[in-house]
């Protein structure tokens, strides 16, 4: 079977392209176990800065196709200001499908409605099938339900204003893409999803789509470590992964972090992927007039991914404190660790993580609850290890390797069958369970 992945990052591809700055995300994750399956003949197309022929490495066959103008910063800013271009898609549409014509593919996986790689469905009749990550509409509602416009626009640096990168451009471009989505996913007739969440969303917005449920592979280090504390530390360490964005509710860490002070509570919150003259960590500083520092929080910026596991396994309890997910990777690498974890009710959460058995769920924006939460968690250790523990039960079975190629796999070859038995009405269809 010849499968053609479209993809927002180059998966394995990046090994060869740019080794130094190679981080195997879940993608590249999957596509280590697919192909393995020696019946799948993989394809991945992809978005490059530059002009590169299609090459095979590790018997995958990559297809860059070249958008942008180089690195040069006057070139990143012109390519910055073509995303507001409503028309920017035309010609990117062509030379997708042209990649189409060219490996005439059994079946096409589309991972993501992010990107415009769902618009070539309109022009094949190859089945195609896109796979849920975010799900922007429903993002756009929650983008300033942390920070809101008119205190990000008045704390926001004046060079993310200059350079097009402000909130309210942010705002624009989200909305922009949101309209997309829905134009890919309204005729979709299969989608990949792994939330409860997604799947009511894809019922609206995908209303005559087949469902099928596909879990996702994590990076190897959360695999191979194990976090195996038999006490908590007398200074309880907290820790949580949040990369760019008004939503991920950085500004909630300093809330929480000063509710903490405030009760007396010994710790220390380390923060991955943001440093502290980063733009929101600056922004939020300025707004919420408290410092990271003095309210025990360090931002540590990015790291690698065993740096990661490593500082997760020497911590006490994973904080989740975003406004919306589908399904955080952060939350699935903790559990599979085994770390005992707090984490917001938002989007799809409560589909990762079972509520009092595999952690705490708290409202998101409530930082009181959330700070409560962590204090729970602080004076129980066992039963703190007890959330752990079934946390990582059910990770280690929803993120098994071949569990998930099989589950993949298996969906290219319904999609093959459903697809030449050309039934009229397509129904809904389950094939796993969400663990």
């Amino acid at each position: 079977m010849k499968v053609l992945w479209f993809t927002l990052t180059p998966c394995g591809a990046g090994k060869k392209l740019t080794p130094e700055n190679f981080i195997a995300g879940w993608l590249a994750s999957l596509e280590q176990q697919i192909k393995l399956d020696k019946g799948i003949d993989l394809h991945v197309c992809f978005y490059y800065n530059g002009e590169i022929e299609s090459f095979v490495h590790e018997s995958v066959t990559y297809h860059p196709i070249k958008r942008g103008r180089g690195k040069l910063k006057v070139n990143k800013f012109i390519d910055r200001l073509s995303l507001f271009n409503s028309q920017r898609d035309k010609p990117y549409i062509a030379k997708l499908t042209d990649v189409v014509e060219k490996v005439k593919p059994d079946v096409i996986h589309v991972h993501g409605c992010e990107e415009n790689f769902g618009l070539v469905q309109d022009f094949t009749n190859i089945p195609l099938v896109i796979s849920i990550q975010s799900l922007l509409n429903p993002y756009v509602e929650k983008f300033f339900s942390g920070i809101p416009l008119s205190i990000a626009s008045k704390h926001e640096k004046l060079k993310s204003k200059l350079l097009f990168d402000s909130a309210k451009n942010q705002f624009y471009l989200f909305s922009m893409w949101a309209n997309r989505e829905k134009k890919i996913l309204k005729p979709a007739k299969f989608i990949i999803g792994r939330t409860n969440w997604d799947k009511r969303i894809t019922r609206i917005l995908a209303p005559n789509s087949r469902y099928y449920i596909g879990n996702e592979i994590m990076r190897d280090a959360f695999y191979e470590k194990k976090w195996s504390k038999t006490i908590f530390d007398e200074k309880i360490s907290l820790v949580s992964t949040i990369s760019g964005g008004l939503y991920k509710g950085l500004e909630s860490v300093l809330k929480v972090a000063s509710i903490l002070s405030e009760y007396k509570f010994n710790f220390e919150w380390l923060i991955i992927g943001q440093l502290e003259h980063d733009d929101y960590p600056c922004m939020i500083k300025n707004w919420l007039d408290k410092d990271f520092i003095k309210t025990n929080v360090k931002l540590l910026g990015k790291k690698s991914e065993i740096e990661v596991a490593d500082i997760l396994c020497q911590s006490d309890i994973y904080c989740q404190v975003s406004h919306i997910e589908n399904s955080p990777n952060s939350v699935c690498e903790a559990m599979l660790l085994g770390l005992p974890i707090v984490a917001t009710f938002a989007g799809g959460t409560d589909s990762i993580i079972q509520n009092s058995v595999e952690g705490i769920l708290v409202q998101d924006g409530d930082s009181l609850s959330m700070a409560g939460a962590v204090i729970e968690m602080a004076k129980n250790f066992d039963k703190s290890k007890s959330y752990g523990d079934h946390a990582r039960k059910t990770a280690l079975i929803r993120h098994n390797r071949e569990k998930v190629a099989h589950e993949i796999i298996d969906v290219y070859k319904n999609i093959l069958i459903v697809n030449e038995s050309n039934h009229g009405e397509i129904e809904d269809i389950d094939h796993y369970a969400v663990l």
